[in-house]
């Protein structure tokens, strides 16, 4: 019988969730749980200090990995354990993902397979004696991205929580992420929208630097650029952010704002005369 739990922890509100689920629930009480972070260094600040409260606040013990890349052809991905204060924050893992493999994309999803895939797993095996469960952090509102491979587990998905429930249950703590849920984790991933990294050059133009950095010194005939799927460069998204445009909205303060206009006034006041007196 498996009794050992792989709690994959991203960073984001989801995933910390069902952490803090997983840690209290009755029926993983006995099972050795193992909370994993795999750092690429391009998560935004936020993240990092979302990750560090939530160990601390929920006592997850989690363990902060970082993809150790071995340049040799033939030679796999190995991880090494940092810390909150250790981690990387200047893309370091993530640019010798794309020195060896080259820029990632939709096309080419290196990314997760060497920085998060790779080194978690490979953590996990050192550490469990036997099989374990890998939990992953998908929600009802999203069973779409549910796979079927062996040994993982979603319990989100599983008891009906969705996306607003989640915004809501972190709303009612004494801390959240400080991030709208378009700014993600991977400050500028390729995967985002149009519109959100449209929306992230103008509110975090810093984030361009890096980017454009790592298109300039290994962009090939292959993978010139990151978003190949669209045709997008990052100097070309710069350039589309200067020209008008709709910015991406978090979704919770849009819910907050529609509760906002049909909620009935609570606390209406009448004019007095007395005030062009």
């Amino acid at each position: 019988m498996i009794n050992n739990i792989l709690i994959s922890f991203s960073g984001g509100r989801t995933s910390a969730f069902m952490a803090t689920l997983i840690n209290e629930l009755p029926r993983y009480k006995d099972w050795n749980k193992l909370f994993l972070f795999a750092n690429t260094g391009k998560e935004l600040p936020e993240t990092l200090d979302f990750v560090n409260r939530c160990d601390k606040e929920f006592n997850l013990g989690v363990i902060w990995l970082e993809a150790v890349v071995n340049e040799g052809k033939g030679e796999g991905t190995d991880y090494k354990v940092v810390t909150y204060e250790t981690a990387a924050r200047d893309g370091e893992p993530f640019e010798a993902v794309i020195k060896k493999y080259g820029l990632p994309s939709k096309l080419w999803r290196h990314c997760t397979r060497e920085m998060k895939e790779k080194p978690i797993h490979k953590y996990a095996k050192d550490v469990f004696d036997g099989e374990w469960l890998t939990a992953l952090g998908i929600r009802a509102d999203e069973k779409h991205r549910i796979g079927n491979k062996k040994n993982h587990i979603y319990p989100l998905a599983e008891m009906n929580v969705t996306e607003p429930f989640i915004r809501e249950w972190w709303q009612r703590q004494a801390f959240d992420l400080e991030l709208k849920d378009y700014e993600g984790n991977c400050d500028l991933c390729f995967l985002k929208s149009k519109r959100k990294k449209l929306t992230l050059l103008i509110e975090r133009p810093e984030t361009f630097d890096w980017w454009n950095k790592m298109e300039l010194a290994y962009g090939s005939d292959r993978q010139p650029i990151f978003d190949v799927y669209r045709d997008l460069s990052l100097q070309t998204l710069v350039d589309e952010a200067q020209r008008p445009f709709r910015k991406a909205i978090d979704l919770q303060e849009l819910r907050n704002q529609q509760a906002t206009l049909f909620e009935p006034e609570m606390d209406v006041e009448f004019d007095c005369f007395c005030k062009s007196v």
